[in-house]
């Protein structure tokens, strides 16, 4: 009986699982206006993330931003360009070389520890905290799934709140010329 080879898995996905990315800071600091495109877009009437007396007055003491819009300062710039070190670069890169070509996002969520006030700087880390084992068979062919997160702080190193997200990589089924069935 042969040796048996190891699994895709094994050899070059899971050494992968807990890299993270260095600190990135966000390009620009928690700024009023960014609030404010951000809550007409969501149509939030929050009068702590727009209305300076009244946020004075509030427990936070001043305007904050919306803790959904964690993600917003981890955005890089379409120019100049900004490349981040992400965990998930030799995942992709992977599962790309072994046919597994197409991304579809299949999770998300958020915890949310503090608000970011106006004038602070958020920076984030990113790891890799999952890849599934086997692929899996989907509608849409086979697939990894393949889980990050991003952990964001303010710039005295306070945990704002973390965003994970999990999307497979499929190799789509091929197209075939059959009709639907009636």
């Amino acid at each position: 009986m042969g040796a048996r080879m190891g699994t895709l898995y094994d050899e070059r996905l899971r050494h992968h699982i807990g890299n993270e990315s260095p600190r990135t800071e966000a390009v620009d600091a928690v700024c009023p206006q960014m609030i404010r495109h951000w809550v007409e877009v969501m149509q939030d009437e929050n009068p702590a993330y727009t209305d300076p007396d009244w946020a004075a007055r509030s427990r936070h003491g001043g305007i904050v931003a919306p803790g959904a819009m964690m993600q917003v300062w981890s955005m890089a710039p379409l120019w100049p360009p900004r490349d981040v070190d992400l965990p998930i670069a030799p995942i992709d890169e992977i599962l790309e070389g072994e046919g597994y070509t197409k991304i579809v996002a299949t999770g998300q969520a958020q915890t949310i520890v503090a608000l970011a006030r106006v004038g602070d700087t958020v920076s984030f880390t990113v790891r890799l905290t999952d890849v599934s084992e086997t692929d899996h068979k989907t509608r849409l062919g086979m697939a990894y799934f393949v889980t990050f997160e991003y952990r964001f702080t303010n710039q005295d190193d306070d945990l704002l709140g973390t965003q994970s997200f999990t999307y497979m990589r499929f190799k789509p089924e091929p197209e075939t010329d059959e009709a639907p069935a009636a």
